[in-house]
C-alpha cells in the first residue's frame, strides 16, 4: 500500500516536471530566429561564434552547477536555470550589436549549465526510489518529448504570427516566450525533490563535499571503460541539432520554400522528434544494442549529406523534418546507457562532467561550421555528415558496454 502511494506521488512529480518542461520549451521565435539575426546584421559565422560563447559559458559553469545540483537539489538547479533564462531576454530585447547578443548568449549558457544533467538525475533518482530505474529510457523519452512537442506547437504559432518575417513580428514572439517561461517557473516550484537513496526509500544519502563529488565523477569516467566508450560515441556522433535549427532557415531560402512553411516544417519535425523520443526505448529490443546504436548514429549523417545536394522545396522540407527527428531518437537511449554506470550520490556532477567534455568538442566545431557556411552552406552540411559518419564507425559500442559493472 505504502509503495503504491509512493509510486503515485512519483508520477505526479514527473507530470509536473513534464508540464514545466513543456512551458519552458515554448520557443515561439525559433522558426525565424536566424532570419532575425541576419536582419540585425549578424552573419552565420558570427551566429556560430555566439553559439560558441554560449558553450564557453556552459563549460565554465557546468561542473559548479552540477555540484550545486548534487548538494542543494536538482529541482533548485532547474529553478535557477528558469530564472536566469528569463532574465537573459532583457539584453536580447535591447540588442542591436554583436556585443549585446554575446551577453545574452553567455547568460543562456549559464541557464543551460544549471539545467544540464539535473533533470536526468532528478528523473532517474525518482525512478530508483520506487525500483523503476529500468524504465529510464521510456520515462525520459516521454519527458524529453514534451519539450519537443512544445517547440513544435510554438513553431506553428510563431511561424503564423511572423509569416511576413518582419522585425516587429519577431519581438512579439520574444515576449510570448518570456510569458510561457514565467508560467513554467511557477509550475516547477511545485515539483518535489526526490530522495537520493542507497537502497529504495529507506536510506537517504548525505550530501558529499563538492570537491569529493567532482573528483569521484572524474575518477569514474577515467576508470570506467564502458562509460568512457558511451561518452565518446555520444560526443562524436552528435547530430548537430542546434546547427540544423539555425541553418534550416537560410537552407529553405535557397530552396525557395514558401515563408509559411518555416513554422509548419518545424512543427512537423518536432512532432516526429517527440514520437522518436517516446518510442526510442524500442530500438534496443528490435535491433539490439550493436545495430541499434549504429542506426541511430549514422542516419543523421546520411540526411546531412542529402541536404548538401537537394534544393527542391518539397524535398528540402521533407529532409529537414527527417533529419530533426533522426537526431532526437538517440537522447533517451544514451541517457539510459550513461546513467546505468553512475551512482545517485554524484549523478548530476558526473552528467555535467560528461556534458562539459561534449561541449568542448562542439566549442571547436561551431566556428568552423559557421566559417564554411558563410562561404557556401553546403560545405558545412558535408563537414557535419563526414564527422558523424566517422564517429559512428570509429566509436561503436557493443551490448556488454551498456551493462553496468558490479559496484
Amino acid at each position: 500500500m505504502l509503495y503504491t502511494i509512493i509510486e503515485c506521488e512519483f508520477m505526479k512529480n514527473i507530470h509536473r516536471l513534464m508540464l514545466a518542461s513543456f512551458l519552458f520549451g515554448l520557443s515561439f521565435s525559433l522558426p525565424i530566429e536566424t532570419l532575425f539575426f541576419i536582419e540585425k546584421g549578424i552573419s552565420l559565422y558570427e551566429l556560430m561564434i555566439l553559439e560558441s560563447i554560449l558553450l564557453i559559458s556552459v563549460i565554465i559553469f557546468e561542473i559548479p552547477t552540477g555540484i550545486i545540483g548534487d548538494k542543494i537539489g536538482r529541482k533548485w538547479s532547474l529553478v535557477f536555470s528558469f530564472v536566469i533564462n528569463i532574465f537573459a531576454w532583457i539584453p536580447w530585447l535591447l540588442a542591436d550589436s554583436f556585443f549585446l547578443f554575446a551577453i545574452t548568449f553567455f547568460m543562456f549558457g549559464i541557464a543551460c549549465a544549471f539545467y544540464s544533467g539535473s533533470d536526468q538525475a532528478l528523473i532517474y533518482d525518482d525512478l530508483k526510489a520506487v525500483g523503476k530505474e529500468g524504465k529510464m529510457k521510456k520515462v525520459y523519452g516521454m519527458y524529453d518529448s514534451m519539450k519537443v512537442f512544445s517547440a513544435g506547437i510554438a513553431a506553428l504559432i510563431g511561424g503564423y504570427i511572423a509569416h511576413q518575417h518582419l522585425l516587429e513580428e519577431f519581438y512579439n514572439l520574444f515576449f510570448l516566450c518570456i510569458v510561457a517561461q514565467i508560467i513554467g517557473l511557477i509550475v516547477l516550484l511545485t515539483v518535489k525533490e526526490p530522495s537520493r537513496s542507497i537502497k529504495g526509500m529507506q536510506k537517504k544519502h548525505a550530501p558529499e563535499k563538492a570537491l569529493v563529488l567532482f573528483k569521484d565523477g572524474i575518477r569514474l569516467i577515467l576508470s570506467n571503460k564502458k562509460l568512457r566508450k558511451i561518452l565518446l560515441l555520444s560526443a562524436f556522433t552528435m547530430p548537430f541539432s542546434y546547427v540544423l535549427i539555425r541553418f534550416y532557415q537560410p537552407y529553405f531560402k535557397l530552396a525557395d520554400v514558401p515563408n509559411i512553411w518555416f513554422g509548419q516544417a518545424l512543427f512537423l519535425s518536432c512532432i516526429l522528434s517527440a514520437f522518436a523520443k517516446i518510442f526510442a526505448y524500442k530500438i534496443e529490443s528490435i535491433f539490439g544494442v550493436d545495430k541499434g546504436t549504429l542506426i541511430i548514429t549514422i542516419v543523421p549523417s546520411i540526411l546531412w549529406g542529402l541536404m548538401a545536394v537537394v534544393f527542391h522545396p518539397a524535398l528540402a522540407i521533407m529532409i529537414f523534418i527527417l533529419n530533426d527527428g533522426a537526431g532526437c531518437i538517440r537522447d533517451p537511449i544514451f541517457a539510459d546507457y550513461q546513467n546505468r554506470h553512475i551512482e545517485s550520490k554524484n549523478r548530476a556532477t558526473v552528467l555535467s562532467t560528461i556534458s562539459l567534455i561534449i561541449s568542448l568538442y562542439h566549442l571547436i566545431m561551431r566556428p568552423i561550421i559557421g566559417y564554411f557556411a558563410d562561404i557556401d552552406i553546403r560545405y558545412s552540411f558535408i563537414i557535419m555528415a563526414v564527422l558523424i559518419l566517422f564517429g559512428a564507425i570509429i566509436f561503436r559500442i557493443k551490448e556488454e558496454d551498456v551493462k553496468p559493472n558490479t559496484l
